[in-house]
């Protein structure tokens, strides 16, 4: 939930207005309206995704109010969501001859064009709607940058919402507008920075500090996001999604006893989310109470038997149980239901490995390597079988693969070690003074997994070169 609330016909007579409308679409007949009410019921159609309404609405205005402008870009509005460009195009071209030096013919006219694909005459219309809007300059700037955002262009979008800062810096739907894009870009604290501007002009809109919470949970700021979400629920006693994302919270910092009670106060209004159930089940497996955790999974189960979250977790605690033929049978179900998940193929492999079925066990880290070639995790679980069972030369061809597409420093210490094994030194030593280069602080992890590198003179060389150039 990442919008505010609509207030759309949020007055008594459009509210009014809109439940005639509705009821003239059930008999059949046709009531009056004026052009504001048109105005006000079509937007609330095509908000809800309700074309045919919107049109029949639209359409009726006219009828009603033939010399009214503002219908007729509404129509156009509605010819653009319904794909007929053309037809819009030719729409507004009658409107701009009936009210040329209306900004909002050729602001739509614009988003039009943009849709198709014709930039250039985009930019034109855009330019003259803002040329002629006058007063209105600062609406016409947010409604360009949103069909630029709604086009794809995220970069023209921010652009005009940050030219509406410059006018008025606090312009809550600029203000929201970036604050979201910000948190949908991955740049957390900007989404963070703008969000908190807006809530200085308005600290009581529940939602955006929701989705304040959103953003600092991203940034991993856990302890921001709870009282951001609190605040959320204070301000909106039944925003039962913000209570979820406590929890969520929550357990991100390690706080799974706290976590569950949250949990647990959502299902009170919500019993029948299997996600809730399932994030308890994870809570206790992480506190290691694997009777009830299994418990909350299959309950998660019963409600959604596609929740693969559960399944999952059910098979982690087979395998903690080393049940492994129950962990392979509930982790490939997890599996069946998306298999794209990276995670489940490495803990599947481990699961085969310590079943000893040796071949699936490398068939699951392939397919994971695949899916994620840059989860270091993967491969070196991989080398470590290899060592298990001896086969140092697969192992170096492994990591060698490996490290043509991921450029971890600890795959680079791994292969240090591989090749010191090998009593490959030379190789070792070209390659360890690479991995210093890049990360000397995580050499402990070369004497971690090879100690006998500390007994290696070359190797003490090297590193006594660099630990005094650092130093």
């Amino acid at each position: 939930m990442n919008q505010e609330d609509n207030n759309y016909l949020g007055e008594n007579n459009i509210s009014e207005a809109l439940n005639r409308f509705k009821t003239s679409l059930m008999t059949g007949s046709k009531n009056y309206f004026d052009v504001s009410e048109f105005e006000e019921i079509v937007e609330y159609f095509l908000d809800e995704g309700d074309i045919n309404s919107s049109e029949i609405a639209v359409r009726q205005g006219i009828q009603i109010h033939p010399g009214s402008v503002q219908l007729k870009l509404k129509y156009a509005e509605v010819l653009l969501n319904s794909g007929k460009y053309d037809s819009a195009l030719q729409y507004l071209d009658l409107a701009e001859q009936i009210e040329s030096t209306n900004p909002d013919i050729h602001y739509i006219k614009g988003s039009a064009w943009l849709i198709i694909g014709e930039d250039e005459k985009a930019e034109r219309s855009f330019r003259k709607a803002l040329k002629i809007a006058g007063a209105d300059r600062e609406d016409i700037l947010c409604q360009i940058g949103a069909a630029y955002i709604q086009a794809g262009d995220t970069k023209k979008g921010v652009d005009y919402y940050e030219e509406v800062l410059k006018i008025n810096p606090v312009n809550e739907i600029a203000l929201y507008e970036l604050g979201f894009v910000s948190d949908q870009e991955g740049d957390f604290q900007k989404s963070i920075d703008y969000y908190n501007r807006y809530l200085d002009g308005d600290p009581f809109n529940h939602y955006i500090w929701f989705n304040l919470g959103i953003s600092y949970n991203k940034a991993e700021s856990y302890e921001k996001a709870i009282e951001a979400y609190e605040f959320a629920l204070a301000l909106k006693e039944d925003f039962y999604q913000a209570l979820f994302n406590i929890a969520n919270s929550y357990a991100n910092i390690g706080e799974f006893t706290r976590a569950i009670g949250k949990y647990t106060e959502y299902l009170e209004h919500d019993p029948d989310n299997d996600d809730a159930w399932c994030y308890i089940g994870e809570c206790y497996l992480n506190l290691e109470d694997y009777t009830k955790s299994e418990y909350y999974y299959q309950k998660s189960i019963s409600i959604n038997p596609d929740n693969d979250v559960a399944w999952f977790g059910t098979g982690l605690i087979m395998w903690m149980e080393q049940k492994w033929q129950e962990s392979i049978v509930f982790m490939e179900k997890a599996l069946k239901i998306d298999d794209m998940n990276p995670e489940y193929w490495l803990a599947l492999a481990r699961v085969y490995n310590d079943y000893e079925l040796t071949h699936k066990a490398e068939a699951a880290l392939i397919r994971a390597a695949g899916l994620e070639p840059g989860n270091s995790e993967v491969w070196l679980t991989w080398v470590d079988f290899c060592v298990d069972s001896g086969e140092i030369d697969k192992a170096l061809a492994i990591m060698r693969s490996a490290m043509e597409t991921n450029g971890d420093v600890l795959l680079k210490y791994r292969t240090v070690g591989l090749l010191l094994e090998k009593k490959k030194d030379n190789e070792a030593c070209e390659l360890l003074v690479s991995a210093m280069k890049q990360e000397f602080v995580q050499l402990q992890y070369l004497y971690d997994i090879y100690p006998a590198a500390l007994k290696n003179k070359e190797i003490n060389k090297l590193v006594d070169y660099f630990r005094e150039k650092r130093y």
